[in-house]
């Protein structure tokens, strides 16, 4: 079932090009290994939680970071960062970094540009995270591979802590949702996979082209603006 394709899906489009750009910045800031951005997350996890941040208002966009930090002996802070998708993909896109509190800083004034966070308590920000992951996986889709590292963080916290419940899903049912750099055949294969699972009437859909043409698209082509 389609929802409003055209309108809705440029305004998506602006909002996910802002926050891969961000995500991308954090990660070209902390390349190359070694050094403090190396340390081991398991280890990480069993100093204090520094603080959680989930975005305001993610289940009514449908995709918005979550990021977890412990703060370190010497002031660094070890972080994980999720890029859910809350309505169908689950766990986009993960990373594990240990930063400088100013790097830290720098990082979510970057992601405040196109998304305003609030603090939560550990236990939801870990069953946000993981029931996302449970929600996509069960309808054919895997976390990001860094998701195995990443979630390392989250240590003892205990997911069973949290009172809050999670809806995933729009209006009962996936919405997938391309991306700017999304291609015509990932396209291709999320929709293939949804209508395996689900069926043709088991989804919502939001993308800049016809599925029709996808087909006739080169492969490896990123959607244009």
């Amino acid at each position: 079932m389609a929802i409003d394709p055209r309108k809705r899906q440029k305004q998506l489009e602006k909002k996910a090009a802002k926050r891969k750009s961000a995500q991308a910045a954090v990660k070209a800031e902390q390349a190359g290994g070694g050094g403090a951005s190396s340390r081991r997350p398991d280890l990480t996890a069993n100093f204090p939680v520094h603080e959680c941040l989930v975005p305001v208002g993610l289940f009514e966009t449908g995709i918005g970071n979550v990021i977890v930090s412990r703060k370190l002996p010497g002031g660094d802070l070890g972080l994980g960062v999720f890029l859910l998708d809350v309505h169908c993909l689950g766990v986009k896109d993960a990373l594990y970094r240990v930063v400088s509190e100013v790097k830290y800083l720098d990082m979510v004034n970057r992601f405040e540009g196109h998304e305003v966070f609030q603090k939560t308590d550990p236990a939801c920000a870990r069953k946000l995270v993981e029931e996302a992951a449970g929600y996509a996986k069960q309808i054919g889709f895997d976390p990001h591979p860094d998701y195995k590292l990443a979630r390392k963080i989250f240590g003892d916290i205990d997911a069973a802590l949290c009172p809050d419940e999670f809806t995933f899903g729009r209006d009962g049912k996936p919405c997938f949702v391309s991306g700017p750099n999304d291609s015509p055949a990932k396209c291709n294969r999320i929709m293939d996979t949804l209508t395996q699972r689900l069926g043709p009437d088991g989804f919502h859909w939001i993308t800049g082209l016809d599925p029709e043409d996808w087909d006739e698209q080169e492969p490896d082509r990123d959607i244009e603006d």
